[in-house]
């Protein structure tokens, strides 16, 4: 059943951003005549205050929030353990170093890290993306490094490092097969998260511009007409329900090693 919703969820989304990938009608075609036009025919899901297709807007919304959060997602998987090994399997300076850095990236709110990597490399997706990925490390790396300090005390990882296994090798054969699923799990755990701040983050204007068809960036953009034409505002919100309640009910709960 929790797959079966989670389908449900996901697959307008999956669907609606494949669209926006492969390209519908131009975003920023402004038809003034056509204000508020009703769905169907040329315009499935009508058209905008400025005469701009929902439908094509939504699409290109969705397809940059898809790769907004893939992006965040593998920045979070892959510095996130990292970090977490270094933090607990390091030569001891380095290993304090890597803890320390772990507990500040956990501790700094996602809008500080956004606008901080958004005022170095600009408002771009790719910056968005490098920004929701970094404020994930932090959990995910102190995650990390309390699995692979238990998995360390293990008898048969001590054995193993009595037989003559190196740390490197140890962490490879043990402490990754033990870490893996539970990082996993957090991550899935993560994305809806990942896909509400990115929403949250064009919403105030740290998107690609004001302009790009962002889900918050048009949620901004049409809360002036929300009395005039509730679907403009209804849409996007139900789209960003849609895609973060659709992953969080993907995920099935699993239980984690106790630390």
């Amino acid at each position: 059943m929790r797959r079966v919703s989670a389908a449900l969820c996901l697959v307008p989304v999956v669907l609606l951003s494949a669209a926006g990938a492969i390209g519908t009608a131009d975003v920023h075609a402004v038809d003034l005549g056509n204000r508020h036009a009703p769905a169907g025919g040329v315009h499935w899901l009508g058209t905008d205050h400025l005469g701009r297709d929902v439908f094509a807007r939504l699409a290109q919304g969705g397809w940059r929030a898809v790769c907004v959060m893939l992006g965040a997602a593998a920045i979070t998987v892959a510095a996130g353990l990292a970090l977490g090994l270094a933090a607990a399997m390091a030569w001891t300076p380095l290993r304090l170093l890597a803890l320390r850095l772990a507990e500040m990236l956990a501790l700094l709110p996602d809008l500080v890290i956004a606008i901080l990597v958004v005022a170095v490399l600009g408002p771009s997706p790719p910056a968005l993306a490098l920004a929701l990925g970094l404020a994930g490390v932090g959990p995910a790396a102190l995650l990390v490094q309390g699995l692979a300090r238990q998995t360390m005390r293990e008898t048969y990882v001590a054995a193993a490092r009595a037989l003559g296994a190196t740390r490197a090798g140890a962490a490879r054969r043990h402490v990754l097969p033990a870490v893996l699923p539970a990082l996993l799990t957090h991550l899935a755990a993560h994305v809806g998260h990942i896909v509400l701040s990115h929403a949250g983050l064009a919403f105030l204007g740290l998107g690609a511009d004001s302009g790009a068809p962002d889900w918050g960036a048009m949620l901004f953009e049409y809360r002036a007409h929300l009395f005039e034409d509730p679907a403009l505002v209804a849409l996007p919100c139900a789209t960003l329900v849609l895609l973060a309640g659709g992953m969080n009910l993907l995920i099935e709960p699993r239980s984690l090693p106790r630390r």
